[in-house]
């Protein structure tokens, strides 16, 4: 050890710290006790000496300290403001980092570090996911978006990815970057792990190899615990032998390296555990819904504030959002947490959903006092509403309600007094007297519309209940499509109104692949392609009209049962849906749909923008669209739940649930015979749209995207005080090639801002009534909407 006392070797930085899940193999009850004890036993060990120098994130962990326990609350802000104990992270909580939104990535940073401004008047520069399973590369631009100039990682490990070195500049699409610091070995030294005498050792060995200085991380971790006496005594004894290192902080370190000549890397950093994105599909399917609707009420809210004056919720939806990602942490949104943990997420999450609804109907209520009543009251008068920022061209589903009169003839009438086309569709109760309608509708962004319901005796006299038909055909067809079934209940053949196949194989094909690999998916990079496909069981014709055709089909396998309504309109413009309900009873097996494309490029949105993914087999996260793209053909695929994939060989595979043993973590075998939880039993539900065509940009996607996962608002419109007209536009917005994701007020000031993000790789500009701002390539981009015009401002909502 003798070079390593040398004083011209870099120094290595060690980084007291306690890695804390506050959810896992225990609920979150006995992470907030240990958090406690964590952070207290990190105050023992500063009180006993003045070297030592402690790391912790996390906000959530301090607002439960906050609340439970002021006097240790008041010791940590007293060594914060001494520079012994270092904030690191300033997010919320460490989450997962490929399911959640853009939105809920810059959320965490906004309330996160917000939190620390306001409790510990401190600004937070290290980003700081250390246990996290994979980032993607649009990381650096939210990173710095969001006031982050570096970000300490640990996963991927150095067998699962090769980087170009351990300290490097990751580099997103649109440029932005920071220094980023890949740990080696782990981020604690408990009893699992290595000591810290061989770790500090080890590391050593890295700098006279790399020649630049490291970060050593030291402490009890998981489950908490911090730094031990004996820890803080092997350094300070290796000190006073003037060796190279140092207590330190990952802020002291990144700064000592700030300026250095440090090797590009501009990709993802994934893949660690890939089985994450297919398991807990519950939990997934509501995290979902918990974000598109907070999105949803927070636009309508807005525009409500700008419309009529009621005062912004901003208090409700931050306490709304802190939930949110709390159950956004990685081992919970992951799936990876024990049966109990995962239940208590999903009741946090409902009641995250149940909260959103409300400020949604409230907002829609004042949002449709500024609209006229219906010059005819007779009628059953439909209020339709986007939220969203893109214009929606969809069937729209509605059940108005005509008091049960099944005996007039009825029309569906837009503003100008003109016959919309519509049909009776499959109410979902099944009762005398329910008339659910589908009728096509466009509506622009941030707009609204008014239709009637209206007796007429050139219409349509509601049908009796119905339940569908069974029916021996295979092939079915509207103005649209033409679609044929295969004796496994893949689609055969499915053709849009030019003639041209949107397959090259069945489609929607289920297989069922065995799959004995752990929670996490540990050990691998994909999972198989192949395995017993589903086999037919029934066809049903359950609609059949002038708008669209409704075709259920249902196949089994195992013990499982998968139901599929193949939705096909009669304008071949818009996009076929399946909605599908599985009910799932397998062990140890995955569930793939199969989609053969003839792709050659598999495009993913992922947070804060998208990514090309390579269709080699390899199971990668997406979010609420994929694009494949062929010689001649294009097909956005959108989803309303799922995030895990894979392409190959032109096709491309969703997988739809998994099934292991909860939090299973290899290498414990699983005894046969003996009792376990499996994951994703019993009935779910969730539903795929289909676009397909010379040309569906990404911007087709995102628009499709958004009308599926924040579906248009429909209610009775029933306010006698407003002026506006039938149909028009709260703020008018248009971004041609750029996804306006986010309509919000500002957390400290009252001033709307809009969250965009350029899709084409150009640049653009995004316009507001007769306002714009142009968009550098591939960015994110956060507007304020001044008095004096639009406002450029970062994730923080800091003027830039």
């Amino acid at each position: 050890m003798k070079d390593a006392e040398t004083p011209t070797q870099p120094m290595l930085h060690m980084i007291g710290n306690a890695h804390l899940d506050p959810v896992w193999l225990w609920r979150w009850q006995e992470g907030c006790a240990e958090a406690i004890g964590t952070c207290w036993a990190a105050i023992d060990r500063l009180e006993e000496g003045e070297g030592f120098i402690f790391s912790k994130g996390e906000a959530h962990i301090y607002a439960w300290i906050e609340e439970m326990d002021p006097e240790l609350f008041a010791r940590i802000r007293h060594y914060i403001a001494a520079r012994r104990w270092i904030v690191v992270n300033g997010w919320w909580i460490q989450p997962d980092c490929n399911v959640p939104s853009g939105e809920s990535v810059i959320r965490q940073a906004l309330y996160g570090k917000r939190y620390f401004r306001q409790k510990f008047g401190i600004e937070v520069p290290t980003g700081y996911n250390v246990d996290s399973f994979g980032h993607p590369g649009t990381f650096p631009m939210l990173l710095r978006h969001t006031g982050s100039t570096s970000y300490t990682f640990m996963r991927p490990n150095a067998s699962e990815l090769d980087l170009p070195g351990e300290i490097f500049r990751w580099q997103s699409p649109d440029g932005s970057e920071v220094t980023a610091f890949r740990i080696q070995g782990a981020y604690n030294t408990s009893k699992r792990e290595m000591p810290l005498p061989e770790k500090t050792d080890l590391h050593y060995e890295k700098i006279r190899t790399a020649g630049h200085p490291f970060m050593c991380f030291y402490g009890v971790g998981n489950h908490g615990g911090a730094p031990t006496k004996a820890n803080i005594d092997e350094i300070e004894r290796r000190i006073t032998a003037g060796e190279r290192l140092t207590f330190s902080d990952p802020e002291r370190f990144f700064d000592e390296v700030e300026g250095g000549d440090w090797p590009v890397f501009n990709d993802e950093l994934q893949f660690h555990a890939v089985g994450c994105y297919a398991v807990a599909s519950a939990l997934k399917t509501l995290n979902r819904k918990a974000e598109s609707l907070l999105e949803q009420a927070e636009a309508a809210a807005t525009l409500a504030t700008r419309e009529v004056g009621v005062p912004y919720p901003r208090a409700r939806f931050e306490q709304l959002w802190r939930v949110l990602l709390f159950n956004q942490f990685h081992d919970t949104l992951g799936g990876t947490s024990l049966e109990s943990a995962c239940i208590d997420s999903e009741r946090e999450l409902g009641g995250v959903i149940h909260g959103a609804e409300l400020e949604l109907n409230a907002a829609i209520r004042h949002l449709a006092r500024t609209i006229a009543p219906s010059p005819y009251p007779e009628d059953a008068t439909m209020l339709l509403v986007n939220t969203n920022g893109q214009d929606a061209r969809c069937l729209m589903e509605a059940e108005p309600w005509v008091d049960k009169d099944i005996v007039s003839k009825r029309i569906v009438v837009d503003e100008e007094g003109t016959a919309v086309p519509f049909q009776y569709a499959d109410p979902h109760g099944k009762t005398t007297g329910l008339q659910r309608i589908a009728f096509p509708l466009e509506i622009p962004a941030y707009g609204w519309r008014m239709l009637r319901f209206a007796v007429d005796e050139r219409g349509v006299q509601a049908p009796p209940v119905g339940f569908g038909q069974p029916v021996q055909q295979r092939h079915f067809a509207t103005d649209g499509y033409a679609l044929e079934i295969d004796d496994n209940g893949a689609i055969a053949s499915l053709r849009d109104c030019a003639g041209q196949e949107i397959f090259t194989a069945p489609g929607h094909r289920a297989i069922l692949v065995e799959d004995l690999s752990d929670t996490w998916g540990h050990g691998g990079k994909s999972f198989g392609l192949t395995g017993e496909a589903m086999a037919l069981e029934r066809i049903c014709l359950i609609e059949d009209g002038p708008v669209r055709k409704v075709i259920e089909v249902t196949c089994s396998a195992g013990a499982s049962r998968m139901t599929t309504s193949i939705v096909l309109p009669a304008d071949g413009s818009l996009p076929v849906e399946l909605r599908v309900h599985l009910d799932w009873r397998e062990q140890h097996t995955l569930l793939r749909l199969a989609y053969p494309l003839a792709a050659d490029t598999m495009e993913c949105e992922v947070p804060g923008g998208w990514a090309a993914r390579p269709m080699d087999g390899r199971e990668v996260p997406a979010l609420r669209w994929i694009r494949a793209t062929g010689p001649q053909r294009e097909v956005a695929l959108i989803n309303d739940s799922k995030y895990s994939f894979a392409g190959k060989d032109g096709t491309v595979y969703m997988t739809a649930v998994r099934a292991p043993v909860f939090a299973h973590h290899d290498p414990i075998p699983i005894e046969p015979g003996a009792r376990y939880r499996y994951m994703d039993q019993g009935e779910q539900a969730f539903t795929i749209w289909i676009r397909a065509g010379t040309q569906v940009s990404r911007k087709d996607a995102v628009a499709l995207a958004d009308t599926l996962n924040k579906p248009l608002v429909v209610t009775p419109h029933v306010a006698r005080v407003g002026t506006a007209g039938p149909r028009g536009q709260w703020m008018p917005v248009r971004a041609e090639t750029a996804h306006v994701s986010t309509l919000k007020m500002a957390e400290e000031r009252d001033m709307p801002v809009l969250r965009v993000c350029d899709l084409d790789g150009k640049g653009g500009t995004l316009r507001v009534s007769d306002q714009s701002a142009a968009l550098r390539p591939r960015s994110i981009a956060t507007v304020g909407l001044g008095d004096a015009g639009l406002v450029q401002l970062d994730g923080l909502e800091r003027e830039v």
